[in-house]
């Protein structure tokens, strides 16, 4: 079983390397092949597929950053599960959920809750993000339910 400080480590890497690097060796060795990735509108049900849903919004959202080393970034973890605060900042690029690009400048909070392996690998994370003001911010709003 891995330690909190192991599963922090993950945490890290899930946003750092993950998500605002895209180095998708990273999801092989931290992520459990039926990895399941969970938002609101959302769910990725293994690996591969979570593996694609990263590249694509690393085309469509430009400079993808997320922060959980500044004030509103924070995480937590223990053997069996953790939570990450983020904030999220990307230029909006590419079509998403049916927007044209805005070419705008977006920032956004969120947080993600993660469950772990016996082995150490994630097993889940579950999304809770301000969707809405990532779609005011790109002008979304009125798409949202022309869908």
């Amino acid at each position: 079983m891995a330690t909190a400080q192991e599963n922090e480590k993950k945490i890290r890497a899930f946003y750092k390397e993950i998500w605002s690097e895209g180095d998708m060796e990273v999801v092989d060795q931290i992520l459990a092949p039926d990895f399941n990735f969970i938002l609101a509108f959302l769910h990725v049900k293994d690996r591969e597929s979570f593996k694609k849903l990263v590249q694509y919004n690393r085309q469509i959202f430009e400079n993808l950053v997320y922060h959980v080393d500044d004030q509103e970034g924070d995480i937590v973890a223990n053997d069996k599960k953790g939570a990450g605060c983020w904030r999220m900042t990307l230029k909006h690029v590419g079509t998403w959920r049916n927007v044209p690009p805005s070419n705008k400048d977006v920032e956004i909070n969120g947080m993600g809750f993660f469950k772990f392996s016996p082995e150490g690998l994630i097993t889940e994370v579950r999304v809770q993000n301000d969707v809405i003001g990532l779609m005011v911010q790109i002008d979304g709003v009125k798409y949202l339910y022309n869908s």
